[in-house]
């Protein structure tokens, strides 16, 4: 059973995602979406204030109005000081560029102030965000801030729901707002650290079987890694040791490579992803053509940054 703060809290961003939905494009910080409340300081303030207007009222002291009423006009201005620096902000989301799964993705934030006077202490910040992001713009004047968000898996990302809060000019009363955004990033799988060689063995251009005979050349043994195909178990060789040895053979250069993804055996769907997107790394990084066979679709052997991206994106998007 859910405990009265959790129910009270998720009652609490039930009702947040409906005074905040997606949108699109530039967004403004309006009056009805602006929250403000007092701080610890602003408190202690307050209970000065509240404090002194007490004892001019119980000893009828004319210096003591004057300095209770002069707090409380203060707290008046400082509460509007602390409103305006928020009310009428401009906010539009950039691209991010795609990253790997467990780094941290930056969302480009652009920060317009249409108006003369100087916005101060604003701070951007996320429930997925390592880190905040504080800024000031200047009147009539606009800053660009990049906001890091954690990645856990690929996939798309929805960017999470920011908070825009300020405390400025003197910290007496806290005002935020709430910005969620209608935009997704792409997350790449994370690729494997450290990956057995390529397979040698895979598909052709026509989507048939490559065999041996021609190409490959056998070069020595290695030991036995989780994914190794079965037919590539050298069974002599490994009868003679205390451990199972693995046939490694080597194309020639530039010799064309297919990465498919039933070719790996005895993993996982996330797993045989990560092997992917390692060799792919690796065979960009040789300028070696490659191609991806995968159960849904099937990229033809190039090499490239589009090509990179072509490839990364289905295996991001692989269901």
């Amino acid at each position: 059973m859910m405990s009265l703060p959790l129910a009270i809290q998720a009652r609490y961003q039930r009702w947040i995602a409906e005074r905040h939905p997606p949108e699109s494009g530039r967004l403004r910080v309006r009056h009805q979406r602006l929250y403000i409340v007092p701080s610890l300081y602003g408190f202690g303030f307050a209970l000065i204030a509240l404090t002194m207007l007490v004892g001019a009222l119980n000893y009828q002291v004319s210096l003591g109005f004057f300095f209770a009423f002069l707090l409380i006009g203060i707290a008046h201005a400082i509460l509007l000081r602390t409103y305006a620096n928020l009310l009428g902000v401009h906010i539009s989301c950039g691209s991010a560029v795609s990253v790997f799964a467990g780094e941290n993705i930056y969302f480009p934030l652009t920060l317009h102030n249409d108006k003369k006077q100087s916005r101060f202490g604003l701070t951007l910040s996320s429930e997925l965000s390592p880190n905040a992001v504080m800024c000031d713009i200047a009147g009539l004047d606009h800053v660009i801030v990049q906001l890091p968000v954690i990645t856990r898996q690929r996939g798309r990302l929805k960017i999470p729901r920011l908070t825009l809060k300020s405390t400025a000019p003197i910290g007496f009363f806290r005002c935020w707002t709430y910005l969620q955004f209608d935009y997704q990033a792409l997350v790449y799988p994370q690729p494997e650290s450290d990956p057995p060689p390529f397979p040698e063995q895979g598909l052709l251009s026509d989507g048939k079987k490559m065999t041996h005979s021609g190409n490959d050349d056998f070069v020595g043994l290695r030991e036995f890694q989780r994914g190794d195909a079965l037919h590539d178990i050298a069974w002599k060789q490994s009868a003679r040791t205390e451990q199972i040895l693995i046939r490694q053979h080597q194309s020639p250069i530039g010799a064309t490579l297919w990465l498919n993804f039933d070719e790996i055996s005895h993993l996982g769907t996330e797993a045989k992803l990560s092997r992917l997107c390692a060799w792919i790394l690796q065979a960009e990084a040789a300028n070696r053509p490659y191609g991806l066979a995968l159960p849904t679709q099937k990229i033809a052997p190039n090499v490239g940054g589009d090509h990179l991206h072509r490839c990364l994106r289905a295996l991001a998007e692989h269901p």
